[in-house]
């Protein structure tokens, strides 16, 4: 590290300032690219030992935006003073975090460098995140409670289908109400732990069926499920595992039938959903349950089979992709009997 006998040299100055610079630090040779010396905080952002970075080049911090760094530092060299920009740099584990480098031209010990400051922006960019949800989240639990109101008043009316269906409107506006009360009151993204009641599994079929619009959308719907399965569980999280499983897969292009049975053994019970798709991408079977894989291929966010593997966690239980191929595919979620 050139710095790193600065006590003895005209740049003691700037070596102490160099130190006490609150974001990370680097010292980047202009002509080769390597990095010779880094601040205490700059090894702390990215994970190295502060030796170790001075075995790499600029490049290895920013291997996925090279040429929009070159042009950076050949902008930064042009100018002589300082600049800006957002780059993403890579740690030592390999994740990627969100920076801003500000960087200038100097020279150490006759050297060519550019002394650039990174500032990580991760801990910015998640108090943004979550303002912007909780401002949703306010506004959406609003509207929702309009729509509750209206959907209480449908309840009232003297025709018995149009009764059923306002009830079932007014179970699905409740539970969204909720969800946005619990992220308010909480401010976090995990999952509340569960409240287990124990319920006829045959009623949250039909309730599921009853909302999932399968039927409007032309896929048909078959259900098998004895009159004595009964669970123990938090009825809403489970609710949304299932609800989770068939709404994923009436969006696959190719999908006509969705079977959702249940059979009970002495020791658990095992809920299958099967489709009679084409078949999961590769990349989705081979992680399905990991948030945003999902989002790779099919409809949505790819969240859905993160929170439900999340929430039948939460209910002792565990949901397993059991087959995927050209003839549909078949998750399992199995849960302790009674």
């Amino acid at each position: 590290m050139i710095l790193s006998d600065a006590e003895r040299a005209p740049e003691d100055g700037f070596a102490k300032l160099f130190e006490r610079i609150y974001d990370g630090a680097l010292l980047i040779d202009v002509d080769s690219g390597q990095i010779v010396d880094a601040n205490a905080a700059a090894a702390k952002v990215l994970g190295y030992e502060r030796r170790d970075l001075t075995k790499l080049c600029a490049s290895d911090i920013h291997p996925h935006e090279i040429p929009r760094f070159e042009s950076f530092v050949h902008e930064v060299v042009r100018r002589g003073n300082w600049c800006s920009d957002s780059l993403s740099c890579r740690t030592r584990s390999g994740e990627l975090i969100p920076a801003e480098v500000r960087a200038t031209f100097v020279q150490v010990f006759g050297r060519r460098c550019i002394l650039a400051i990174v500032r990580e922006l991760r801990t910015q960019q998640l108090a943004e995140l979550g303002q912007a949800v909780r401002k949703i989240n306010h506004d959406l639990r609003n509207t929702l409670t309009t729509a509750q109101l209206l959907s209480d008043h449908l309840r009232e009316s003297e025709d018995p289908e149009i009764r059923r269906v306002a009830e079932t409107l007014t179970r699905s506006i409740d539970r969204a109400v909720g969800l946005c009360r619990q992220t308010l009151a909480v401010g976090r993204a995990q999952e509340l732990d569960s409240k287990p009641v124990r319920f006829p599994l045959a009623e949250l079929f039909t309730d599921i069926v009853a909302v999932s619009g399968l039927s409007e959308a032309g896929i048909e719907v078959h259900l098998d499920c004895p009159e004595d399965a009964r669970v123990y569980a938090d009825y809403d999280q489970l609710f949304r595992v299932l609800l989770n499983l068939v709404r994923n897969a009436a969006q696959v292009d190719g999908v006509t039938r969705i079977s959702l049975s249940a059979t009970c053994r002495d020791d658990a019970i095992n809920v299958d959903v099967v489709d009679d798709g084409p078949g999961l991408p590769a990349e989705i079977a081979a992680n399905p349950f990991t948030a945003g894989v999902a989002g790779l291929s099919v409809k949505g966010t790819g969240l859905g089979m993160a929170i439900a593997s999340e929430l039948a966690s939460k209910n002792r239980g565990k949901l397993a992709l059991l087959s995927t191929g050209e003839t549909g595919t078949h998750f399992r979620l199995t849960l302790p009997a009674g």
